[in-house]
C-alpha cells in the first residue's frame, strides 16, 4: 500500500524537477561559441620592414635597320661563299669567290663605279683612301691616285686572297656594303651560282638597333635595370626623362635578338607589344603599414602616429599588397608601432597644414 502511494509521488517530484531544470535554461544566456563571436578591430599594429625596387611594367618597342640588297658586278661561277646569315661581315674581308677570284666586302663613302690605279682622281679614290686608312693600310688620302694607295690596295688584296694584285681595283672586285660592318639576314649567292653584273648576293638589314619604352610617371630616383624577355640591362641615374628612353647598347640588343620572346614576337601578325621590367637596381628599405596608418596625406607627404597623440611625419613612396610603403622624413627616426583609423583623429600632421 505504501509502495503505490509513494510511486507518483516520486514521479510527480522527477516531473517538478525537470520543469525547474528547462525554465533555467531558458533563463540563463548560452554563451557564444569562440570561433562565431564578433570580431573586434585592433586600433595598433606593428609596422615591418620591406626592400622596396619601385618596378614598374611597361610596353616595349622595337627600331629596326631599313633591309638592303648587296650586290656584286662579278660575273661567273661562286667557287666559294662565307656569308652566313646572323654573322657579321667586316668591311676588308673576303665575301666569296668568284671563279676563284677573291670578291671583298668593302664599304667607301662613294662606292667604286669605274677601275681605277695611279694616276685616277675624284671622290672615288678619296673614298678608298680614307677606307684603306681605316684598315690600317697605305693610302695618302689626297684624292689623288698615287703609289701609297697602289700600295695599300695590294695590301688589302694579298689579304683577302689574291695572289698577284696589280695595284689596281674595280667594281668586279669588291662588293660595296652600306655601313663598315652588316649583318646579313638572308645569302642569295650560294655555291657554284652563277652571276652576272649587278646580281644580289645577299640580303641585309632589319637588324635591332634599338629598344624603346615610354618613361613611367613618377618614378623614384636612383639608377635602374630594364629586363625584357629576359635579358637585362643598367640604365643611368639620369637616364630616364619624362619622353620615351631608348636603349642601344649593343651587347643587350644582341641577346634579346637571340631569345625566343624576340622571334615569337616578330612572329606575331597582331603586333602586340611585349612587356618589360623597369626596377630600382638597388632596392631601398621601405617601412610597411595599412593604409588606415596613415593621415594627412598631401601628394607624397603624410604621418603616422605611435600613440594616437604624436605625428611622425614620413614620405609615402609606393604600394604593395594593400599595404603602404613608407619612409620618416627625419633621419633616424624610430617606427614601430602605428595607431589606426579613429585614433588619428586628434593628431595634427605638419603634411596636411601645406598648400
Amino acid at each position: 500500500m505504501k509502495t503505490r502511494i509513494l510511486t507518483p509521488l516520486i514521479l510527480t517530484g522527477l516531473s517538478m524537477l525537470a520543469v525547474g531544470v528547462l525554465a533555467a535554461s531558458l533563463l540563463i544566456p548560452t554563451p557564444t561559441p569562440d570561433g562565431l563571436a564578433a570580431a573586434v578591430s585592433p586600433d595598433t599594429t606593428t609596422a615591418s620592414r620591406q626592400a622596396f625596387a619601385d618596378e614598374r611594367t611597361v610596353e616595349a618597342s622595337f627600331e629596326t635597320s631599313p633591309e638592303r640588297s648587296v650586290t656584286s658586278r662579278a660575273t661567273g661561277t661562286v667557287s666559294e661563299t662565307l656569308c652566313e646569315p646572323g654573322h657579321t661581315v667586316e668591311s676588308g674581308s673576303r665575301l666569296l669567290s668568284v671563279d676563284g677570284r677573291p670578291i671583298i666586302a668593302l664599304h667607301t663613302g662613294t662606292p667604286l663605279y669605274r677601275e681605277i690605279g695611279a694616276g685616277d682622281t675624284g671622290p672615288d679614290v678619296l673614298a678608298l683612301q680614307q677606307e684603306l686608312a681605316r684598315l690600317g693600310y697605305n693610302a695618302e688620302g689626297s684624292g689623288v691616285y698615287g703609289w701609297r694607295t697602289a700600295s695599300g690596295v695590294n695590301q688589302l688584296l694579298k689579304h683577302v686572297g689574291e695572289l698577284n694584285p696589280d695595284g689596281r681595283i674595280g667594281p668586279a672586285d669588291v662588293a660595296w656594303i652600306p655601313e663598315s660592318a652588316i649583318t646579313p639576314t638572308q645569302c642569295v649567292a650560294g655555291l657554284n651560282s652563277s652571276l652576272t653584273d649587278g646580281d644580289e648576293i645577299m640580303k641585309t638589314g632589319g637588324q635591332l638597333t634599338a629598344v624603346t619604352f615610354p618613361a613611367p610617371a613618377n618614378l623614384r630616383e636612383g639608377k635602374r635595370t630594364f629586363t625584357l624577355f629576359g635579358v637585362t640591362t643598367g640604365l643611368a641615374k639620369d637616364g630616364i626623362g619624362k619622353t620615351d628612353v631608348r636603349i642601344t647598347d649593343q651587347k643587350f640588343l644582341d641577346q634579346v635578338r637571340s631569345s625566343d620572346g624576340y622571334k615569337t614576337t616578330l612572329a606575331d601578325q597582331g603586333g602586340k607589344k611585349p612587356t618589360a621590367t623597369l626596377a630600382l637596381e638597388q632596392p631601398v628599405d621601405a617601412i610597411k603599414v595599412p593604409p588606415s596608418a596613415i593621415t594627412g596625406q598631401n601628394g607624397t607627404r603624410a604621418c603616422v602616429s605611435p600613440d594616437g597623440k604624436r605625428a611622425v611625419p614620413v614620405t609615402v613612396i609606393g604600394s604593395a599588397l594593400g599595404a603602404t610603403l613608407i619612409q620618416p622624413e627625419q633621419n633616424g627616426a624610430v617606427i614601430g608601432k602605428v595607431v589606426l583609423g579613429h585614433r588619428l583623429d586628434g593628431v595634427q600632421c605638419p603634411a596636411a597644414e601645406v598648400k
